[in-house]
């Protein structure tokens, strides 16, 4: 399994660095938890193209709203443990990746690569 999720963070940072960059979902919850830990998009950015298979937490889960399947990754940043929803989407022939969660995390995250 952490092959999988080693391929799945390679596709994700590919993804990133030849595309248009990460689409973060502008969610209510990712904006609170940057402007409450002062980050940029960019900072965001940064922090999804460091995370590594020590950071996975669960998936491919189904993505129950759109085609594709569901990364599930925590981070620890400033003493706050954020919770990280990932994919890959296809949109036609273009790949996008998408930044669906990006929030403290609402009860504890388990590690299983650590």
């Amino acid at each position: 399994m952490p092959d999988a999720v080693r391929a799945f963070l390679l596709e994700f940072k590919q993804t990133v660095t030849t595309g248009s960059g990460i689409d973060l979902v502008p969610r209510a919850g990712a904006r609170e938890t940057m402007r409450f830990l002062g980050l940029t998009k960019k900072n965001v950015e940064e922090i999804l193209l460091g995370l590594s298979v020590a950071d996975y937490c669960a998936g491919p889960k189904p993505d129950h709203n759109r085609p594709g399947e569901i990364w599930e990754f925590g981070k620890d940043l400033d003493g706050y443990e954020v919770y990280i929803k990932l994919k890959v989407a296809t949109v036609g022939t273009t790949k996008i990746a998408k930044c669906i969660s990006f929030h403290i995390a609402k009860y504890p995250l388990t590690y299983p690569y650590r």
